[in-house]
């Protein structure tokens, strides 16, 4: 004979099913409730900020290769351009970062307050909160669960949130660059049968 409180406990297990994403899109309609709400003009400058602070990145990681070619040729004016090229493009990305996590914070107060009160208004709609704190025994403590949990997903979103948008713009410029190299690399293996090709063309 099966244990009721083993059963429900195994049932109330969380999974990564369409319950999940269903319950995951209605939060998002709270949180953007329309395209001109703060919460989405926010999530886009984070969007905008994010992907300024990957071209900056981008732009840093080049520097040292120009190095090379101004050490080599002993461009002294060219040292000094280029230093002071770097010293900008590493004090934009420490305030780039700065924003960033100042916008993530920003968003992580508002999503909180926002989802917060929009539970408020079912838990005090209809006695609800009597039913759940008297009548019911499978929910425990919902006060705490409406202040801690919320906490807790706002934090986690607010986190993730410029980590997630950016990473598709990321996959495709990368697997665009990727691309392009190998192109070049079947031109270098193959750049004898090529040469010969073309010169048959010209020939005919």
């Amino acid at each position: 004979m099966a244990v009721p409180g083993t059963a429900t406990g195994a049932a109330a297990r969380p999974r990564l099913d369409l319950q999940f994403l269903q319950r995951f899109l209605q939060i998002q309609k709270v949180l953007f409730p329309s395209w001109s709400s703060q919460n989405a003009l926010m999530f886009l400058t984070l969007l905008c900020v994010t992907l300024l602070k990957q071209l900056v990145i981008y732009q840093v990681g080049l520097i040292p290769s120009q190095y090379y070619g101004v050490l080599g040729n002993k461009d002294f004016d060219g040292f000094k351009s280029l230093t002071f090229l770097a010293v900008v493009l590493i004090v934009l990305n420490s305030m780039l970062k700065s924003f960033d996590q100042f916008t993530c914070n920003l968003l992580y107060v508002s999503w909180r307050k926002d989802l917060t009160e929009h539970l408020h208004r079912f838990y005090f709609r209809g006695r609800v909160y009597y039913t759940l704190n008297v009548l019911r025994d499978d929910v425990d403590n919902p006060d705490q669960r409406i202040s801690q949990d919320v906490e807790r997903f706002c934090r986690q979103l607010s986190s993730m949130a410029s980590k997630l948008i950016i990473s598709p713009f990321t996959l495709i410029y990368y697997t665009y660059q990727c691309f392009q190299r190998f192109k070049h690399m079947q031109i270098r293996v193959n750049a004898e049968p090529a040469a010969f090709f073309s010169r048959r063309q010209h020939l005919r």
